[in-house]
């Protein structure tokens, strides 16, 4: 598996952060947005990637925010390596991973 990034090394975050949002006054934890490159729909049923919507519903352009639907939500780097591992996606496949903070994201090739 490779990662990229686009940030010095130095600079780079690999965990999700808690920060203070605008609207409300307690801090917030946002999980990694990860999706594919390519395109793709994560379904939800059998929690894989597949390439095309299969017109009924229960599918997803990313993965973000799971929790309500059975699924793990991934706060640091570590995690949303292993979730890359587990889905059953062809090898070669790029996903693009982001922090919710402009220019934080990783490219990741199974």
């Amino acid at each position: 598996m490779r990662v990229t990034s686009s940030k010095p090394r130095r600079q780079k975050m690999f965990k999700c952060v808690k920060f203070k949002h605008n609207t409300s006054k307690r801090k917030v934890k946002r999980p990694f947005w990860i999706e594919p490159v390519d395109g793709g729909w994560f379904c939800l049923e059998n929690g894989q990637w597949q390439k095309e919507y299969n017109g009924k519903g229960g599918m997803s352009s990313s993965y973000y925010s799971m929790t309500f639907d059975g699924y793990g939500n991934a706060y640091s780097l570590k995690a949303v390596k292993k979730l890359i591992n587990r889905w059953d996606v062809p090898k070669g496949t790029k996903f693009r991973a982001s922090l919710p903070f402009c220019g934080y994201d990783f490219y990741i090739t199974k």
